[in-house]
């Protein structure tokens, strides 16, 4: 079993396009889900990524894969007793991060033309984070550290990507500037950017000082 030290968060790379047929470690509900799936490339990547995070959390918990049972909090964020976790994934790449106790926030993106992302760094950004995003791939970092950040606070898109600011790459370390103008609450977070394979970039977010240690997931 894998130990969980206070203070740490664990995250794995999973690449999906490699992973054997997981469809039966799902449970009922998750397998209704899969077939909703119009296209198989989407079907199998959320099967896989499903998979996936239920053979790291049996790892980390003891708990058979097909056995472990998801809690949700009254914001839809799932955990599992024993341990903290949560999940992104974009094509063929997923993040899984746990942590025993400490709640966090991970996501991560596949970097593709987008031709609309300077319109969406102007309405979802803040006005200082879109003037610094000279490039796409400068918006994708912007977006993950933001969307690990709700994540981690169990929130979605409706709660503001504007209400709070992080930085923008080539300005490192990642991290929170501030929480609706409150420097000081930006400084309680931890925001680590993560390079978790070509073409992609991630973000994980935790409250307080944490160790974020990586690494591939072999299947």
């Amino acid at each position: 079993m894998t130990e969980l030290p206070a203070g740490e968060a664990r995250v794995w790379t999973l690449r999906l396009d490699g992973a054997p047929d997981l469809a039966g470690l799902l449970s009922a509900d998750e397998r209704a889900r899969a077939g909703r799936f119009l296209h198989e490339g989407a079907r199998r990547q959320f099967v896989a990524a499903r998979g996936g995070l239920r053979l790291i959390l049996s790892r980390c918990t003891g708990v058979a894969p097909e056995r472990v049972a998801f809690t949700y909090t009254g914001n839809g964020k799932p955990g599992v007793a024993g341990a903290c976790f949560n999940v992104s994934h974009s094509h063929e790449v997923a993040l899984v991060a746990v942590s025993r106790g400490l709640e966090l926030g991970v996501d991560v993106e596949w970097v593709r033309e987008r031709e609309s992302w300077r319109d969406m760094a102007r309405r979802f950004f803040t006005p200082a984070e879109a003037a610094l995003c000279v490039d796409l791939r400068a918006f994708y970092h912007v977006w993950v550290r933001k969307e690990a950040f709700l994540k981690a606070l169990g929130l979605g898109l409706s709660h503001g990507l504007e209400r709070f600011a992080v930085s923008v790459p080539p300005d490192e370390p990642a991290r929170v500037l501030h929480v609706d103008g409150d420097e000081a609450a930006g400084r309680r977070w931890t925001l680590a950017a993560l390079g978790p394979a070509e073409g992609y970039v991630g973000a994980l977010a935790a409250e307080g000082p944490v160790i974020v240690r990586g690494e591939q997931w072999a299947w």
